[in-house]
């Protein structure tokens, strides 16, 4: 038996995360239709799903990146004071 590279080839996993300013759009898009009421019925839950979950991704990255200031600012205070 043969083997065939393209299927045996491992998953691909360079599919990259969306951008914070992706996700922003996404979000602003489905909230668009949304208030435009533009949001077949069908459709409805999946983006308000769709839409919780981009917030708590939004908010999270948010949280992260202010951590990571807050300690890069916290490191050059304790490097001046030195």
């Amino acid at each position: 038996i043969e083997s065939d590279p393209v299927t045996d080839a491992a998953p691909d996993n360079t599919m990259q995360e969306p951008s914070y300013e992706e996700k922003v759009a996404e979000l602003e898009t489905i909230l668009k239709r949304l208030d435009e009421g533009e949001t077949p019925i069908d459709q409805l839950a999946e983006d308000v799903k769709r839409g919780a979950k981009l917030i708590k991704e939004l908010d999270k990255k948010l949280r992260d990146v202010e951590s990571e200031v807050k300690d890069a600012f916290a490191e050059l205070e304790h490097s001046n004071a030195e």
